[in-house]
């Protein structure tokens, strides 16, 4: 898993200056029986493998067909040949939001791949397009990455930056060099050894220029929890954004169910913690081992106790061994990971259209909660080896 995996959905580039060389093609909804077609070109285009295993196919019915807030008019759409034949898919994912108090449809696209795409050059912009000319209100990618991103302002919408901005806390730097070598090539195994060993020097000398602050006894105390309180704690803390989630218990159960297990970040962790009164005041979800990227999938809390939560999950995560943690931005987590020393860089990108003024003030505050499990990266098709 080398730094493109830091996104783990990407889509295929195309070649706008060769001749269209494919049969005709139409773009419709998809079909329980197109997912033999849809899984195949899955695999071989995150997986650089032409065999799709079971579990492919399993992972996205739950994601595109089986979502609690599924849609008959918010599909996932097929690029398919006269013969039926599958050249092409743009996953779709429903969302339904409030904005004070009013409802609001939202689409997330995600996992766009295309068939040989220097023979069908713009197939990857027709299912872009057809996604956005649907019904929702906002249309949503949190994990666009370059090429996505020139199709998306090629139809005239740019970056939302203050979500684009993902974010990387190095917690053993040596180590953290070690596994993001040992991603981009097998051979960079062999350095793991020595970044544990530069940590440990570092250690001694005390030159840690990541080393976190000691924590603050008077802290709120953040426990584990399973996904049923998890998910009481989220409900209420989502509350917090003008553009949420209209989740339910049901709902956020099913969500953290397909999310439970991503074995190329680590085992999951879920922590929460609560007022004197009983209500939370911060809740987050993240994966991890011990030498490697942890990976954050959400964190939400009160505004007051977002630097005490940012603050347990970081800590925790240095206890658990990570060598580092990364995740997506979030506007609210911004400012106190700049004071944390954390890293930016602008690895995926989330886009979103919306004709709606009160929405797009909402996306452009940063005061909407659209990211993780209110997205797409909950998904079981991100953070799955699938061998």
């Amino acid at each position: 898993m080398g730094w493109e995996a830091l996104t783990d959905t990407k889509s295929l580039c195309v070649d706008l200056g060769r001749p269209l060389k494919s049969k005709p093609q139409i773009i419709r909804a998809l079909h329980k029986d197109d997912l033999d077609d849809v899984a195949r070109l899955f695999q071989k285009t995150f997986r650089s493998s032409a065999a799709a295993s079971p579990a492919v196919k399993a992972a996205l019915s739950d994601t595109f067909l089986n979502h609690p807030h599924a849609d008959d008019e918010l599909t996932s759409q097929v690029l398919a040949d006269e013969t039926g034949k599958v050249g092409g898919f743009i996953g779709i994912i429903p969302v339904k939001m409030v904005i004070e108090g009013r409802p609001v449809r939202a689409a997330c696209a995600g996992s766009m791949m295309v068939e040989h795409p220097s023979e069908n050059p713009l197939a990857g912009v027709r299912l872009l397009r057809s996604f956005l000319s649907g019904p929702q209100d906002v249309s949503i990618s949190e994990t666009a990455n370059a090429t996505a991103l020139r199709m998306w302002r090629g139809l005239g919408h740019g970056p939302l930056t203050a979500y684009s901005l993902n974010w990387l806390r190095l917690l053993r730097p040596g180590a953290a060099v070690g596994a993001i070598t040992a991603n981009v090539h097998p051979a960079g195994r062999l350095l793991k050894p020595f970044g544990k060993l530069a940590d440990g020097v570092a250690r001694l000398a005390r030159i840690e220029p990541f080393r976190l602050q000691t924590a603050n006894p008077r802290a709120p105390v953040f426990r584990d929890a399973d996904a049923p309180e998890l998910a009481e704690a989220l409900l209420t803390l989502a509350t917090a954004h003008t553009l949420q989630p209209d989740w339910n218990e049901v709902t956020l159960r099913w969500l953290l169910r397909q999310a439970s297990e991503k074995p190329l970040y680590g085992k999951i962790v879920r922590r929460v913690a609560y007022e004197k009164d009983g209500s939370p005041l911060g809740a987050y979800v993240y994966y991890g081992r011990p030498g490697g990227i942890a990976w954050t999938l959400q964190l939400l809390a009160r505004p007051e106790r977002v630097d005490a939560t940012l603050d347990d999950m970081l800590h925790h995560a240095h206890d658990a061994g990570c060598a580092a943690i990364r995740g997506s931005g979030q506007p609210w987590l911004t400012a106190p990971l700049l004071s944390r020393k954390a890293l930016f860089l602008g690895r995926s990108f989330t886009v979103a259209h919306t004709q709606d003024a009160e929405i797009r003030r909402a996306l452009d505050g940063g005061a909407a909660l659209i990211s993780g499990l209110a997205g797409e990266t909950w998904s079981p098709l991100i953070g799955n080896r699938f061998n």
